[in-house]
């Protein structure tokens, strides 16, 4: 406001100080001697010259201030400095235009005043006047002089002034107190101007002699009408104002110069006035805008512009105050929303912590979002390590194609859950999971993670193998006590006959010992196969390469007509650490099985994975598979689910494959049939 009422002043002082001093210079040049036109002519240069300097004082300082602006990079400032150049470049090119064309047309005008065209008419003007005045003068006396010297005249006391209609004439006999009289009496002859209301009046006066004396005077008077009079003035007027102006024409010129350059100025200063003033009212609010951002950025939501428009930058204003009214709103429900939302976390994390269950979350991406501390014990994996991966990568942590294939084929299905016991080797001991995953999805039906529990089955199975031991040891039992009843009964038999010394002891006798020596024989079988298999040797490491072991196995079915069986394998297979012996019995087994199985394709594949440096060998039939029910079973001794086995194969195939810390589990095979699929690692560290 303060800056408003300094600039209102300086352009008021500016409009009066043109005002007053061209009305000085047209006043003082016109009415006045050349002194005054001096002291008005250095008045109006000495206040042209401070409102000169006060006039660039002002240009410079905004000009500086924006510069000033602009080098500290200002909130604006390339706006401001934008806008100022194009109004005072849009005002600066005309106007000095203007002022060029100004300056040269008023020097052609002053010029054109003191040319030779100007001064001649003027000079001659003033000539002819003087002339006039001179020939009047020259007249009159002429004529006073001519009356004078006719006595005849004076003494018959005639009209002096008939015949003359132009002069008015008369005789004097003595002197009437005229300075014009009493000079012709003392003999002089002289002629005088006097100004009256009808004009000015030429009296000239003419002694009369008589004899050596003066006799008397004669006064002729000549009027100059009053119009011609004014005339003549009018032309002295002129010529003296000429004449002055003529003398001051330089100062004129330079005031002239100054008064232009002030207009100029002035029109540039206005133009950057305004400029200014219109680029303030628009990077002011800027500016709070700016400072109001960084403000609410740190956090400060109860930030408000103050500033009051009715314009568009009112409006923008008043919608940012409503947006921080808006976020501020929303940034309360927000950190309501987020206490409640982590008031359910802390309690699900108290729920997850406290459970023994292992449960991870994926989110959309597939990358792990929350996990519980069973999880990590579990997957003997540390929370560091668990941390920011994807599933891809746990996947290759564990090692599973079980886990691998349900997490694909549940993938592939988009939803719902799958549940599946896995066997899996974490951390180098062999463990059971249940795991169970499940694709969660919003109100919406909309995709939002991926929920996988897991659940420890290990001591479970454990305990079930106990309980499978139990079962075997009952069968056992049950097999010894089979031929020993028989035993007992022919010992009887025998011990009956020989205490009543009956006749047919001898055919009695026959027959219970070869009864004795068949059922000792069958459990001496049975023992020496529990012994074969409790006393498994121990296996012997060396380096074989396993193309050569698999098509050993092969030549031992090419009489095989019924089953045809094919062998794959993948490029690059390497050298593998291993009991030749037991892995070539454990093969030999399977592949026995499948042949039983009553199939007519038997697939032996054999893959190289060199993520994980092991070899994993497939041997898939399409037979009649085995049931759901007895797939936990199926590697426990003296289990089978033929009529005439003992149970005892696959016990001794899971014990090899044990003993090389592999790993050998069984699936259903596609479309019909079963697959059992062993791993074993390359080196046996």
């Amino acid at each position: 406001m303060k800056n408003l009422r300094v600039i209102l002043g300086f352009l008021l002082y500016s409009f009066v100080a043109v005002i007053v001093t061209g009305a000085i210079l047209n006043y003082l040049g016109i009415e006045h001697g050349s002194l005054l036109i001096k002291i008005g002519l250095i008045f109006a240069a000495v206040n042209v010259i401070l409102y000169l300097l006060l006039l660039i004082f002002f240009v410079v300082r905004n000009l500086f201030h924006v510069y000033s602006e602009k080098k500290r990079k200002a909130i604006g400032s390339k706006f401001r400095t934008r806008l100022v150049v194009s109004f005072v470049g849009l005002v600066f090119i005309p106007s000095v235009l203007l002022f060029i064309l100004s300056i040269q047309l008023i020097n052609n005008s002053i010029d054109t005043w003191f040319s030779l065209e100007i001064q001649k008419p003027i000079y001659d003007s003033m000539d002819v006047a003087k002339t006039l005045y001179f020939q009047q003068r020259e007249n009159a006396i002429s004529h006073a002089a001519l009356l004078a010297s006719k006595r005849e005249l004076l003494e018959n006391n005639k009209d002096l002034s008939s015949g003359y209609t132009t002069y008015k004439s008369f005789y004097l006999k003595k002197p009437d107190g005229s300075a014009l009289v009493t000079e012709a009496f003392n003999g002089s002859v002289n002629a005088k101007t006097v100004s009256t209301m009808e004009g000015d009046v030429i009296i000239a006066a003419a002694p009369v002699m008589k004899g050596t004396g003066v006799d008397g005077v004669v006064v002729v008077e000549s009027l100059i009408p009053k119009n011609i009079v004014d005339k003549m003035e009018s032309i002295q007027r002129s010529y003296n104002e000429y004449i002055q102006m003529k003398t001051q024409q330089n100062p004129v010129r330079l005031v002239y110069f100054m008064m232009l350059t002030i207009a100029t100025l002035l029109i540039i200063f206005l133009a950057l006035w305004i400029s200014l003033r219109i680029a303030k009212s628009i990077t002011i609010p800027i500016q709070s805008l700016a400072e109001a951002t960084d403000t609410v950025t740190k956090g400060n939501l109860d930030f408000r512009i103050a500033l009051r428009r009715d314009d568009e930058i009112g409006l923008l204003i008043n919608s940012f105050n409503k947006m921080l009214d808006d976020i501020k709103e929303g940034k309360q429900s927000l950190e309501k929303a987020y206490k409640e939302s982590d008031r359910r976390r802390l309690s699900m994390e108290s729920i997850l912590e406290s459970i023994n269950t292992g449960v991870i979350f994926f989110d959309r991406s597939g990358r792990i979002l929350t996990f519980n501390n069973a999880a990590c014990a579990m997957l003997n994996i540390q929370k560091d390590d668990l941390e920011g991966k994807t599933y891809k990568e746990l996947l290759a942590i564990l090692h599973s194609d079980e886990l691998t294939s349900m997490t694909r084929r549940l993938s592939e299905k988009g939803s719902g859950s799958a549940e599946k016991e896995i066997h899996v080797y974490i951390g180098g001991r062999p463990m059971d999971l249940r795991v169970y995953m499940a694709l969660l999805k919003d109100s919406n039906d909309n995709y939002t993670g991926t929920l996988a529990v897991f659940d420890n089955l290990t001591e479970i199975v454990m305990a079930q193998r106990a309980l499978a031991w139990q079962e075997v040891a009952k069968r056992i039992a049950h097999e010894i006590k089979n031929p020993l009843t028989p035993i007992r009964l022919s010992a009887e038999r025998l011990l009956k006959k020989w205490n009543e010394h009956a006749d047919d002891f001898g055919e009695i006798l026959s027959r219970s010992t070869k009864t004795i020596v068949s059922e000792v024989n069958s459990l001496r079988s049975l023992v020496d196969e529990f012994s074969r298999f409790g006393k498994m040797p121990k296996i012997t490491l060396e380096a074989t390469n396993i193309r050569s072991l698999i098509h050993e196995v092969m030549e031992l079915y090419n009489d095989l007509r019924d089953v045809d069986i094919s062998v794959t394998f993948n490029a690059d297979i390497p050298d593998i650490e291993i009991d030749k012996k037991q892995i070539k019995m454990a093969l030999i087994n399977l592949i026995d099985n499948a042949v039983q199985a009553r199939t007519d394709r038997i697939a032996l594949s054999v893959i190289y994975n060199p993520s994980f440096d092991l070899i994993r060998i497939e041997i898939a039939d399409e037979g009649v598979g085995i049931r759901e029910e007895d797939r936990d079973k199926l590697f426990f001794p003296y289990f089978s689910t033929k009529k005439e086995g003992t149970g005892l194969g696959l016990a001794i195939v899971n014990s090899i494959i044990s003993k090389h810390r592999g790993y050998i589990r069984v699936q259903d095979n596609d479309p019909k049939g079963t697959r059992f699929i062993i791993e074993l690692p390359v080196m046996q560290k």
